[in-house]
């Protein structure tokens, strides 16, 4: 087993990412479905939604049952992970049938709740200074996975089989990473007792009720942004390059815009800690709020519109894991694997809100206006951090500096 922090850190951020291609490969297929099964817009908006339908199903049921807490962390993440392996390459070799498959993408998502939460956990067991940093390293990880099928449209996207099959043995390889590598480092709460009590004294937990409201304003806002900004660069380039096609700068300047998000979630989490949890992410909202705001006037000059959504990609995601990292500070030790999945599942509840509200605007006010609402999020999440700030229990945050 490893005993060197950031040799941990950096097979954790391998495991997240490779884990996680669980998640990143759905995005990657659905085209390829898409043409399969010629869908409809609600079906096709199903097989986007339902593996975050998933995801926020077993978080719900892993916070309820105390799974991350009560059950070895490291254990949870092999046995779900391979889980989520499994039920991934199912329709390969079962059934390739439109139900089947959401069925499938149904068990990723659930699977899920016990990867990316846990990862978070294992991470704060082994960092006590500097555990802002270490969290945001690992969620850069993910966020820049979840840019890489935009690159894929610009090669050749494989076969859609081939993709799950690759998504499947870098999982497995995870685990194995994990599982030989990882143990939970020395500021660990040790195992809970099950209890239905326990999600309820997170839930009445104020201090931590305001991390939680800081975080759904942050999730309001993240993901509406990641997948509509496509479909806005398509409509621009349509508009301003008529007759040629928007697949390369919009692949581009997608990925690019995931790709500053997981810098910009790194060196955020390095001023987390050194200025304050609280008082970096507040900053981060006001950025990330006013952009929601500047880029419909923007539409359609595409290049204005890079250089916004630019920012507004680096600011809207290094506040993600400060909300983690302050769960992980101001929850009891034992309960802090429970404390993260709840928190998260709700956020992703969110957002697919949020997600769904933005075409109706769209359709409504058109682009100079479709982000526009995105900003009430931001200021739920500035309001709920300042009343934290005011707490006595804020001192625990990152060494009292909150």
């Amino acid at each position: 087993m490893l005993k060197n922090r950031y040799s941990v850190l950096l097979i954790l951020t391998v495991a997240m990412f490779f884990s996680l291609s669980l998640w990143f490969s759905a995005n990657a297929i659905i085209p390829q479905l898409n043409d399969i099964w010629q869908l409809e817009t609600t079906s096709l908006s199903l097989m986007s939604m339902i593996l975050i339908f998933g995801f926020i199903s077993g978080g719900l049921s892993f916070s309820i049952f105390n799974i991350s807490d009560v059950i070895k962390t490291k254990n949870v993440f092999i046995i779900s992970v391979l889980v989520g392996a499994l039920a991934n390459i199912l329709p390969i070799f079962v059934s390739s049938d439109f139900e089947f498959v959401l069925v499938s993408r149904f068990i990723v998502g659930f699977s899920l709740a016990g990867v990316y939460p846990v990862i978070m956990k294992l991470t704060a067991t082994w960092f006590k200074k500097d555990r802002g940093f270490a969290i945001g390293i690992v969620l850069g990880a993910l966020t820049l996975g979840s840019g890489l099928p935009y690159i894929f449209n610009l090669t050749s996207i494989p076969d859609w089989r081939i993709l799950l099959g690759i998504s499947s043995f870098f999982s497995v390889v995870s685990s194995l990473l994990v599982g030989f590598l990882i143990t939970e480092g020395p500021y660990r709460g040790g195992v809970a007792k099950f209890r239905f009590e326990n999600i309820k004294s997170i839930v009445r937990n104020k201090a931590m009720k305001l991390v939680a409201f800081g975080y759904f304003g942050h999730m309001w806002e993240l993901y509406a942004f990641w997948v509509w900004i496509p479909i806005m660069f398509i409509s621009a380039y349509e508009i301003t390059n008529p007759g040629t096609s928007p697949i390369s700068f919009v692949s581009l300047a997608v990925f690019g815009i995931f790709l500053v998000g997981a810098v910009g979630t790194g060196i955020g989490g390095r001023l987390s800690d050194k200025f304050g949890r609280t008082r970096f992410s507040i900053v981060m909202l006001v950025a990330s709020g006013i952009s929601s705001i500047l880029i419909g006037f923007a539409f359609p000059d595409i290049i204005l519109m890079l250089i916004i959504a630019l920012i507004w990609g680096l600011f809207i995601i290094p506040d993600s894991p400060q909300y983690s990292t302050m769960i992980t500070e101001l929850s009891d030790e034992k309960l802090m694997g429970t404390a993260l999945t709840f928190q998260t599942a709700i956020g992703f509840f969110i957002a697919v809100i949020s997600i769904n509200l933005v075409p109706i605007v769209q359709e409504q006010l058109g682009w100079n206006f479709g982000f526009s609402f995105l900003f009430i999020g931001p200021i739920f999440g500035i309001i709920a951090l300042l009343k934290l700030r005011r707490l006595s229990e804020s001192q625990k945050i990152a060494h009292g500096k909150k």
